[in-house]
């Protein structure tokens, strides 16, 4: 399964960051490359943050998952960690699942 069209969470479409006069407002997916991960020791919401390839803005997001599930929390995490330096657009349309 694509890791886009996953059930247990929803990906963010990654709008938020800072904005200057000069800062683009949208940035297309296949320039934008993921810079780092975090999650949150406390109940393991993972953050996005990402910047332009062609630029310095960056962006940031948080995945909602539908549920509090931690251990596949935990797994996404991971996962999203080895993807570092690749485009949203190749991470959002790679195959994921949570058998490990």
């Amino acid at each position: 399964m694509l890791l886009n069209d996953n059930k247990f969470f929803k990906l963010p479409r990654l709008m938020a960051g800072s904005f200057n006069g000069l800062d683009r407002l949208e940035i297309p997916y296949h320039i934008l490359i993921l810079k780092k991960v975090e999650q949150r020791e406390d109940n393991g919401n993972i953050g996005l943050i990402c910047q332009a390839k062609d630029g310095p803005e960056e962006k940031r997001g948080v995945i909602v998952f539908l549920d509090g599930d931690r251990p596949k929390k935990d797994i996404l995490y991971r996962w999203l960690r080895q993807q570092i330096g690749n485009s949203i657009e190749t991470i959002y349309n790679s195959e994921f699942n949570f058998k490990i």
